[in-house]
């Protein structure tokens, strides 16, 4: 297959593309192999690792599946937009917390290592713990990703001032078209404007579009938002970055968990100053609400810890900090506190699912592959798949419903809530991630192609809690809904 946007499919994907136009089916799946289902009899097929249950029904050649949609079935029993539960290590941590009353970012409970009668905050506890986790040397725990998005930008255009204020007009961040509303609201929020770039089919930023935006408007700082876990060409961005001397900044609110070949999204070797994750509910960690921003920059850090609300010496306490107190004292009287910080709840809640990631990842990787085994056969969508290189975590599925008017679209989603499997699409006029609504910062009109690529996308959510077996009713659900809906 020629080269999509700056960006290839995987050998996987061109070989499936080229067996869907022979009407065959001769994919070889990288995921669970043992499923080898081709479409239904509505009952779910967790075939034990020995081989296939004697007692499975299987879908002879040239039998053909009744739809009835007055049936019952299918229909998933659990709520599939339930968020992780904290666990109990989390639970009584916040309890002690709360029972010491030393809620404040900067009031700990932990001894010192070196001095016992000065406490470690839970919150600086979590930063080191979560730099751990990205490979980063600092890290600033806060109440949000959008927070983070917010302050690794305003520590850009300060470090930077001179010289960005060599460029006439105001300053112009590059930014994917396609991501969630608080990444233009933090650009709008730092007094900058965004420049929007288009996404490709696989919804990830558009190489070419980025490089020919970044030569049409000067623009010298970009966010790249890596979409539900959608990782772009990380290399070309980095190489249309260091050709145009734009200072790059990864929106990982979904990515955490990912790499771009073997490389961590976020991660400074791909010149990003400043990555920024997320522990909102429906994300890898939940806290409710809650972000960190990492870099390996120790000005980006300096400044970020101090806006954060770090005021006279508190920032002696951080533990995923920088060393150098004179740049502190240095910048702390012409710095702004916008008291963005975490506090101790959400720390405490945090802690305890960091050693828990890499499971999260292998189960959410597994029920992945077995629902875009399963989808990528139905007639009536079309499921993107991952770029060559990008490893993702896989805790939603996104496909393009094909050959469908709103009604017909509507229809299709309304179904599927009622069997149990809410979803969105980003194209709805009410959806937070349709561009075409941000009336505070609308995009130009050649965002079209973006909107093309978006507007009957389905947003699938695979919640860790799923089994095997939901997976499948979810798969029926979705195979139901579009043929009674056709």
């Amino acid at each position: 297959m020629a080269r999509l946007c700056g960006t290839k499919l995987n050998k996987d994907c061109r070989k499936l593309q080229m067996t869907q136009e022979k009407n065959q089916f001769g994919f070889t799946f990288s995921g669970p192999k043992k499923y080898t289902r081709l479409s239904p009899v509505f009952v779910a097929r967790v075939p034990q690792e020995g081989g296939v249950q004697e007692s499975e029904q299987v879908v002879s050649e040239g039998e053909l599946p009744v739809f009835d949609k007055n049936s019952e079935e299918p229909r998933l029993a659990i709520n599939i937009k339930s968020p992780c539960p904290v666990p109990e290590e989390g639970i009584q941590r916040c309890r002690e917390v709360m029972e010491s009353g030393k809620m404040f970012r900067y009031g700990g409970l932990t001894p010192g290592a070196n001095n016992p009668d000065q406490t470690v905050d839970d919150v600086s506890l979590v930063e080191r713990s979560f730099a751990d986790v990205t490979g980063h040397k600092y890290c600033v725990a806060l109440n949000s990703c959008g927070s983070a998005i917010f302050l690794s930008v305003y520590a850009v255009l300060q470090k930077e001032k001179e010289r960005l204020s060599k460029i006439p007009g105001p300053t112009k961040i590059l930014t994917n078209a396609f991501t969630f509303a608080a990444v233009p609201s933090a650009i709008v929020h730092a007094g900058c404007e965004p420049e929007y770039v288009n996404c490709t089919s696989q919804f990830v930023i558009d190489v070419e579009d980025f490089e020919r935006k970044a030569k049409e408007s000067g623009a010298k700082i970009a966010i790249v938002s890596h979409m539900r876990g959608r990782l772009c060409d990380m290399t070309g961005v980095a190489e249309v970055c260091k050709k145009y001397d734009i200072t790059l900044i990864e929106d990982c609110a979904h990515s955490l968990g990912c790499d771009w070949n073997g490389i961590k999204s976020g991660s400074s070797e791909h010149g990003t100053v400043a990555a920024c994750f997320s522990a909102q509910s429906n994300k890898l960690i939940n806290s409710g609400e809650g972000g960190f921003l990492v870099t390996d920059d120790e000005e980006i850090a300096v400044r970020s810890i101090l806006v954060a609300g770090s005021y006279e010496y508190l920032y002696k306490s951080h533990l995923a900090a920088p060393q150098n107190f004179e740049l502190f004292e240095k910048l702390k009287f012409e710095t702004p506190n916008y008291s963005l910080r975490m506090h101790q709840i959400t720390a405490a809640i945090i802690q305890p699912q960091l050693p828990l990631l890499e499971g999260r990842y292998e189960k959410h990787r597994y029920n992945y592959a077995i629902a875009e085994r399963r989808l990528c056969e139905l007639d009536g969508i079309r499921v993107p798949f991952q770029l060559e290189g990008a490893n993702g975590v896989g805790d939603s599925l996104q496909f393009n419903l094909k050959g469908r008017n709103w009604d017909e679209a509507n229809a299709f989603t309304d179904e599927c809530k009622k069997r149990g499997v809410p979803m969105e699409i980003f194209g709805a006029h009410d959806n937070a991630r349709n561009f075409k609504t941000w009336q505070f910062a609308l995009p130009p009109t050649d965002c079209e192609t973006s909107y093309k690529h978006i507007e009957y996308a389905c947003d699938l959510r695979l919640p860790l809690h799923l089994t095997e077996a939901e997976v499948h009713t979810i798969c029926d659900v979705v195979e139901f809904a579009l043929q009674v809906t056709a």
